[in-house]
């Protein structure tokens, strides 16, 4: 079976996903916060499954036995008009031939209209979702490896009883340092390094198996999640700062991505990031050691341009001709006019590279 997962972005959202791979050997996982960008993410996966390579060789040799396919959602919570774009889209699907599911499974009671109306939307208000996923699973599938599960079972409890505040409950005090744990685990960023950012999360979740059953575990683990993150992140933690494993890290990633993000004007070349933040230390980093890139630019959620340049480019002359903008020749910034916001990289790099076509 090939498993789609969307789910959110908070600790019971990727708790979920941490339970879901052990039950599953092919599994993508997506994520995202409520709003515009659930919709961005259901239409990937529907790409994703539309586009699949094992898709396309089951349509071209018609074999007998079709892969199964499951849209795993959870702790998300769809509204009426999500679940009947996302029910239309599946049946289509279904009338070509393929074998496909849809499981809902979430706990917020605002999703109750939408559980009334469709069978595969589960809700039940009293657990959370990582506890809601992880019983779910056990009653339908076979866990990857059954000696793994009365840790699971704790790791399950623990985020049940903060996720839902049940301050009696089993391991709240830790479930206090894991939920701040995840909220603040951004070093990668999210819609730049989305594979390696989620990969990140679960990396620091899996961590708690080796905290949770210690003395005063609370404290063991929130003392131990700086070394925890630099590990994580390919560093040495005696002898680096976090700064600069995280700087390290982030452009490893950035130069894999050239092919995607390289960008240009007239003989200038370029790399374009989006909402990386304060990227002085990070882009300068780039520049060094890609010494054949002329400038970084930086693209925010809100449109607003930040350029850096090492001496091959005057980026002041690029913000104030495209982004209404100024500063210093290596050091500058402005904004996108009329900027459309997008959950997707290749969408801000279709405006930019239409302002930068644009001779002003």
């Amino acid at each position: 079976m090939q498993v789609y997962h969307l789910s959110h972005i908070d600790l019971d959202g990727y708790g979920c996903q941490y339970i879901a791979r052990e039950f599953f050997d092919k599994i993508e996982f997506f994520n995202a916060n409520y709003g515009k960008e659930v919709m961005t993410r259901l239409n990937h996966i529907l790409y994703r499954i539309q586009h699949s390579q094992a898709s396309k060789l089951q349509e071209k040799f018609r074999t007998k036995t079709q892969q199964k396919i499951l849209i795993l959602i959870t702790d998300l919570n769809l509204s009426m008009q999500e679940c009947k774009f996302l029910q239309e889209k599946v049946d289509l699907m279904r009338m070509e031939g393929k074998d496909i599911e849809i499981c809902l499974l979430d706990h917020h009671i605002s999703g109750e209209e939408s559980a009334k109306n469709f069978h595969w939307y589960h809700l039940d208000i009293q657990r959370c979702a990582t506890k809601i996923t992880y019983e779910t699973l056990k009653q339908k599938y076979s866990l990857k490896n059954p000696s793994y599960e009365n840790t699971l079972n704790d790791i399950v409890e623990m985020i049940n009883s903060i996720d839902i505040w049940k301050e009696e409950g089993f391991g709240f005090e830790f479930g206090k340092v894991a939920l701040s744990l995840i909220a603040n685990s951004n070093e990668l960023n999210r819609f730049m390094f989305e594979e390696e950012h989620h990969n990140y999360k679960l990396k620091l979740l899996d961590s708690i198996k080796d905290f949770i059953h210690l003395q005063n575990a609370p404290v063991a683990f929130d003392n131990a999640i700086f070394t925890l993150k630099k590990i994580a992140l390919g560093g040495n933690p005696q002898t680096q700062t976090m700064d600069n494993i995280t700087s390290m890290a982030q452009v490893k990633l950035l130069e894999s991505k050239k092919d995607i993000c390289t960008i240009t004007h007239q003989d200038k070349k370029g790399f374009l990031s989006y909402s990386m933040g304060g990227i002085s230390v990070l882009a300068n980093l780039f520049l060094k050691q890609n010494p054949d890139y002329d400038f970084y630019m930086d693209v925010n959620f809100k449109g607003n341009v930040s350029l850096r340049a090492n001496g091959n480019c005057d980026v002041n002359i690029l913000s104030k001709t495209f982004f209404n903008g100024g500063g210093h020749k290596n050091a500058s910034g402005g904004k996108i006019e009329n900027f459309k916001e997008s959950f997707l990289y290749e969408d801000i790099k279709q405006q930019v590279i239409k302002i930068l076509n644009k001779e002003k």
